[in-house]
């Protein structure tokens, strides 16, 4: 068919992306120079700027595994528990890891000494979801400020990651999602309040202190998940049977913890039920790659926050 410069003709093709969330197949719209905008050039030059235009836009758009990736970090057990040590060093080894992955950065800092920056390794954790870990812990080091005081312990962790990179996507749904506070006094209860624009399908899903993550919405007795566009939800709602009650682990004095809101548009027809069980307690790693089966047709923020057992 012969161009005809009076009308504007768009060509669209159709790229099949065999992606990690799904095994329906995506298209992208390309669009071609040449015939969307007046230009004369020959059907073959469109023809391979397209395809090429579309190609670029899968490497960009598609999630992706960063598989093998090495990190290794810290901490000085000051102010914390040996348990409490060992776990954020290897929350900054995965941080470490993540940054690595996905180009981003939070801190310069391989060695932790205190819990105020576990809340931005935590935030790391949707930067890319580490699917897959073998973790092991170095020798015991020691850590000294400087010559005047006495040398602690140190835990010492190397950690090798395949780190699950969620595809680039436009967020249609306008997640907010915030917390009634950041900081906890043990015993003090918690409240989220979501919205979207759009009418959706949400999640929440609690990072403990352990290191493990369980689903708390849905639930038994709060199982309607459907949220319509520019309502605010609230849980757990007022007349709930169920709380949440903030309290640190046994033995803590300050634990760092956060809850992860999942949002997905009603036309994905996603039945979270499907992929996690209330109540269950999944392994990071665990849970991570049962996320990345259906992030990229998902929004999410996540809501760091501290339980401190005494006075603030």
């Amino acid at each position: 068919m012969p161009y005809n410069l009076t009308k504007i003709f768009l060509i669209m093709i159709m790229l099949t992306l065999f992606s990690l969330s799904s095994s329906s197949a995506e298209t992208i719209d390309v669009y071609i120079k040449g015939v969307d905008d007046g230009v004369k050039t020959n059907k073959q030059k469109d023809y391979k700027e397209a395809v090429m235009n579309a190609k670029l836009q899968a490497i960009e758009q598609a999630g992706q595994i960063q598989k093998g990736v090495k990190a290794e970090a810290a901490c000085a057990i000051v102010g914390m528990s040996a348990e409490q040590c060992q776990l954020t060093a290897l929350q900054r080894a995965r941080a470490a890891a993540i940054e690595q992955a996905a180009g981003v950065s939070v801190t310069s800092a391989t060695l932790v000494t205190n819990l105020t920056l576990v809340a931005d390794f935590i935030k790391t954790y949707t930067r890319g979801y580490i699917v897959s870990e073998k973790v092991t812990w170095l020798p015991l080091g020691q850590y000294q400020k400087d010559p005047a005081s006495p040398p602690i312990p140190e835990y010492r962790v190397k950690i090798v990651a395949d780190v699950y990179i969620p595809r680039q996507k436009a967020k249609t749904l306008g997640l907010k999602a915030k917390l009634n506070n950041t900081v906890f006094r043990a015993g003090e209860k918690a409240k989220v309040t979501v919205q979207t624009k759009k009418s959706a399908g949400i999640a929440l899903f609690n990072i403990m202190a352990n290191d493990t993550v369980s689903l708390l919405f849905p639930n038994a007795y709060e199982k309607d998940n459907r949220l319509a566009a520019g309502d605010n939800f609230i849980f757990p709602a007022i007349d709930a049977k169920v709380e949440l009650e903030m309290h640190t682990l046994p033995g803590h004095q300050k634990d760092a913890e956060a809850l992860l809101v999942v949002a997905w548009e009603e036309a994905s027809k996603i039945n979270i039920l499907d992929y996690f069980t209330p109540g269950d307690s999944l392994s990071v790693q665990e849970y991570f790659a049962k996320l990345a089966a259906i992030i990229d047709r998902c929004e999410e923020t996540i809501l760091p926050y501290e339980v401190v057992n005494g006075d603030l």
